[in-house]
């Protein structure tokens, strides 16, 4: 292959068939000669690709500096758009930091443009990721904003004077405001894979990376948010024909005394919130005093469905062992994702076993807002 005939981007393309062919599924299928040519072919795109960009960033170093001194505009350059965090070129540089596959003069040269910084199309996929296995994580109230945050809740609301006499002094209502103070906690998720992982598409790497890491992360927020001892919904105060109906064995009586609880003004936007064992054990199989399931499952997604006329959220990590139904608004529940998942790779950690280690840690925190705002059935029987 004559590389000086070849640009690029056709020189990407190459490397990207050679990877291809290279990869764990096809190798088998290659005899030892012809995988040697391959990868020996790789590792001389790969050269000349390097050289080739770098010579670019240097053309355009240079134009950037006859541009500055003359005054002209300065145009878009390649290397401008591989170290910006919004780019696919950037996005591609930083995946293969992660497998290793820079070569000496690729390292320095991201270790001196770039923070190793998630790329915005990676942070997307990752929380989309997130949102999608964590279900609690579309229903708060959820933030992403850096660091500590005092967040603002409605408290207390009076209604309107009913009358008003005109000209006569009116004094302000005795509203409320809730104050949640959010801090900050490490999810982390360590995961190891084999070296093979350089042989990967860029593609199949970064789909298996949001499996992975964002996956089993959301999976622990998700459990927080409804779970934690201190700022979980499960810790809230409950105390019996307040907030909290116990049954020994739910009926539909039971439920109807459990939405008797909530205060009207969070009917329009509650949900109940149940475990899938529990709603199919004890739930889905109460019927109202016409014979009437109370239940009605959704039969387009397979998820969730309306109970009482409310829609159900399901979630497993809801504990079955009471059979925990709870209803509310839970917008009134606030989290910030103070630090979306940062990666970073080792591969020392990983030496004996010719493999490299992967660490994702996100940053969250979260607490319910209004005490009020959430009442729960539990049984007395498992």
């Amino acid at each position: 292959m004559k590389f000086d005939e070849l640009n690029v981007e056709q020189l990407e393309a190459r490397l990207a068939e050679l990877t291809d062919e290279t990869s764990e599924e096809k190798r088998d299928a290659l005899d030892n000669d012809a995988l040697e040519a391959r990868i020996n072919e790789m590792e001389a795109i790969k050269a000349e690709l390097e050289a080739r960009k770098l010579a670019a960033a240097e053309e355009a170093r240079k134009a950037e500096e006859v541009a500055q001194k003359s005054g002209e505009p300065i145009i878009e350059t390649e290397d401008r758009k591989m170290y910006d965090i919004s780019t696919a070129e950037y996005r591609d540089l930083w995946i293969r930091n992660l497998q290793g596959n820079l070569n000496e003069d690729e390292k320095r040269a991201y270790a001196s443009n770039t923070t190793n910084a998630v790329p915005v199309l990676v942070s997307d996929k990752f929380f989309e990721k997130m949102k999608k296995l964590a279900p609690m994580l579309s229903e708060i109230t959820l933030l992403r904003v850096a660091g500590a945050i005092k967040f603002v809740a409605e408290g207390t609301r009076n209604s309107a004077d009913a009358k008003h006499t005109e000209n006569s002094a009116n004094s302000p209502a005795a509203d409320t405001t809730v104050y949640v103070q959010l801090g900050g906690y490490e999810f982390l998720k360590i995961i190891q894979i084999s070296r093979t992982a350089k042989l990967m598409s860029i593609d199949a790497f970064e789909g298996w990376l949001v499996d992975m890491l964002a996956g089993d992360i959301a999976r622990s927020i998700d459990d927080y948010i409804i779970n934690d001892e201190t700022n979980g919904i499960a810790a809230l105060t409950w105390t019996s024909n307040t907030n909290q109906i116990v049954a020994a064995t739910p009926a539909y009586a039971d439920v109807c005394s459990l939405i008797g609880l909530l205060p009207a003004a969070y009917d329009a936007e509650a949900k109940f919130l149940v475990n899938k064992k529990t709603l199919y054990t004890k739930i889905a199989t109460i019927v109202d005093s016409t014979g009437n399931p109370i239940f009605v499952p959704d039969t387009v997604s397979g998820i969730g469905g309306r109970l009482m006329g409310y829609p159900v959220v399901v979630d497993d990590y809801v504990t079955s062992d009471n059979g925990a139904l709870y209803l509310g608004r839970f917008t009134d529940v606030v989290g910030n994702l103070s630090e979306d998942i940062h990666v970073d790779a080792d591969e020392s950690a990983g030496f004996t076993a010719n493999s490299i280690m992967y660490r994702g840690v996100a940053v969250f925190d979260s607490k319910p807002a209004k005490g009020d705002a959430i009442v729960r059935l539990v049984t007395t029987t498992a």
